[in-house]
C-alpha cells in the first residue's frame, strides 16, 4: 500500500495532533495573533498560506499571502501594509526560501512546521504540528496544518475555538466517499480537469491542481468559479472532469453546471448540495472558517487514484523531492 493513500487516511488523526499543538502552544506562550500578518509559503504551504491570510480578513484582521520568492525578491509589487507579524511555512521547516523569506520583514517571526527545524528555531515562535509524512507530497498535513493555526487565530481575536473532536468525526465521514472517488476515475478516463472554488474554496482548488500535477503527473487547471467562464472554458469538451467545490450553491452554479455538460464535459460537485452535477460528493456542514478541512481529503483521493490509474507510484513523484532545498 503506498504511503500517500495511508496519509490521506490519517486526516482525523491530523486534526486531533493539530489540537494538542494548538493547546501546547497557547499553554506555553502568553500570546495573541495581531491584525496585520503576511503569510508565506513555497508550493502547497503557499496555498495553504491563502486560506489563513483569508481567515484572517475574515476574522477582522488583515492577512496577505506571498510565495517565499516573490516577498524575497518582488514584494515591493504588492501591497503588503505595514505588517506586524511574519509567518513562514514549512512542512519540513528546512525549505530553503522560507528559511530566507523568515528573515525578509522586521517583524516578529512565526514558523508553522511539523519539525522541530532550523525554520523554527530561527523564528521567534513556532507552532509545531506533528503530522508527519513518508511521501513527497502534502496531504493530511495541509488540513492539520490549517487546524491548528485556525485556532489560534480564532482564540487570538477573542472568538471561540472549535470542537476538534467533532471536526476530527466530521472528516472520517468524508474519508468515507474513498471508494466513490476511485469510481469515478475508473468509470471516467478524462482527459484533464478543472478544480473551481471561490473565497476560501479557490486556494483549496489551486492545492487540488497542484496535487493532480505532483501525485498523477497530469494536467490540471484551477480558477475562480465564475471567473472560468471568460474565456478558460475554451478547454473543456468530453474528455474533461470539472471539479466544483462549493459549500452553499445558489442558481449560477446549477447554470455553470449545465453550461460544462453542453459541452460535453463532466461535472463532479463537492459541497453541501447537488449542482445537477454528473456526480456528486456532499460535504458536511461546518462553519465555512474550518471547511477546507472537509474538502481536501476528496481532492487528494481524487489525485491518488488518478496516480494509480496511471500506474504511477504517488509517494515518488519524478523530479520532486520531499524538502526543496538550494
Amino acid at each position: 500500500m503506498h504511503s500517500t493513500i495511508r496519509e490521506i487516511r490519517k486526516t482525523p488523526e491530523g486534526i486531533m495532533k493539530a489540537q494538542k499543538a494548538f493547546e501546547d502552544f497557547t499553554t506555553n506562550h502568553d500570546f495573541r495573533l495581531p491584525r496585520e500578518i503576511v503569510y508565506t509559503g513555497c508550493g502547497s504551504s503557499h496555498f495553504l498560506s491563502q486560506p489563513l491570510a483569508m481567515a484572517t480578513t475574515r476574522l477582522g484582521g488583515r492577512g496577505v499571502a506571498l510565495p517565499c520568492s516573490e516577498l524575497l525578491y518582488s514584494r515591493e509589487w504588492y501591497s503588503i501594509g505595514n505588517p506586524e507579524f511574519l509567518v513562514a511555512i514549512s512542512r519540513s521547516g528546512e525549505t530553503t526560501e522560507a528559511i530566507k523569506a523568515l528573515k525578509a520583514l522586521d517583524v516578529p517571526r512565526f514558523a508553522l512546521t511539523a519539525y522541530e527545524s532550523t525554520l523554527s528555531r530561527e523564528a521567534d515562535y513556532a507552532l509545531i504540528v506533528p503530522a508527519h509524512e513518508e511521501s513527497v507530497v502534502m496531504t493530511h498535513s495541509f488540513p492539520a496544518f490549517y487546524f491548528a493555526y485556525l485556532q489560534l487565530l480564532l482564540h487570538s481575536y477573542g472568538r471561540e475555538t472549535l470542537d476538534a473532536g467533532h471536526v476530527s468525526s466530521l472528516t472520517d465521514d468524508v474519508l468515507k466517499n474513498e471508494n466513490h472517488v476511485r469510481e469515478i476515475v475508473e468509470g471516467f478516463d478524462f482527459r484533464n480537469v478543472i478544480f473551481l472554488g471561490s473565497g476560501i474554496l479557490y486556494p483549496i482548488a489551486l492545492e487540488a491542481m497542484l496535487k493532480m500535477k505532483e501525485m498523477a503527473l497530469f494536467w490540471s487547471e484551477a480558477y475562480p468559479t465564475f471567473e472560468v467562464r471568460h474565456g478558460f472554458k475554451s478547454i473543456a469538451d468530453e474528455g474533461t472532469l470539472v471539479v466544483l467545490l462549493v459549500n452553499e450553491p445558489f442558481d449560477w452554479h446549477e447554470k455553470l453546471t449545465g453550461e460544462f455538460q453542453s459541452q460535453g464535459a463532466r461535472v463532479l460537485t463537492v459541497g453541501r448540495h447537488d449542482t445537477g452535477a454528473d456526480y456528486f460528493i456532499e460535504i458536511p456542514e461546518l462553519d465555512e472558517l474550518a471547511s477546507p478541512v472537509l474538502y481536501l481529503p476528496i481532492i487528494q483521493f481524487l489525485a491518488y487514484y488518478k496516480a494509480v490509474s496511471r500506474g504511477l507510484n504517488p509517494d515518488n513523484p519524478r523530479f520532486l523531492s520531499k524538502v526543496v532545498k538550494w
